[in-house]
């Protein structure tokens, strides 16, 4: 997958944690990382993906290598909230969505 595709999966996983159990912090993040609101590969405060961009720093990420990446950079953000979000999703919950999200069409394919 490329960078994009794994940055909207993150979006989504915590998207979801955050619909059952909303709180400021981690809707704040989500705000800034909306990669939906436009029509560009960005996210809605483009600084948000500039520095993951910066921390990913790979063009291709493979499917089995993915949440390992995804969990290390939501811990490197430093903001507990969206830290304990993401924890609520578990390796084989992400590798089913991912494995969904990729075989549809979607926003950020190449």
């Amino acid at each position: 997958m490329n960078n994009f595709e794994l940055f909207c999966l993150i979006f989504f996983a915590l998207d979801t944690q955050w619909e059952n159990n909303p709180n400021d912090a981690l809707g704040n993040f989500l705000s800034d990382a909306n990669p939906f609101l436009f029509a560009d590969i960005d996210s809605a405060d483009s600084a948000c993906y500039d520095d993951y961009c910066k921390f990913v720093n790979k063009s291709f990420i493979e499917l089995s290598d993915s949440y390992k990446i995804a969990k290390t950079y939501i811990e490197n953000l430093g903001i507990l909230e969206v830290t304990e979000a993401f924890k609520k999703t578990n390796e084989t919950q992400w590798l089913e969505a991912a494995k969904k999200y990729l075989s549809t069409h979607h926003k950020g394919e190449f």
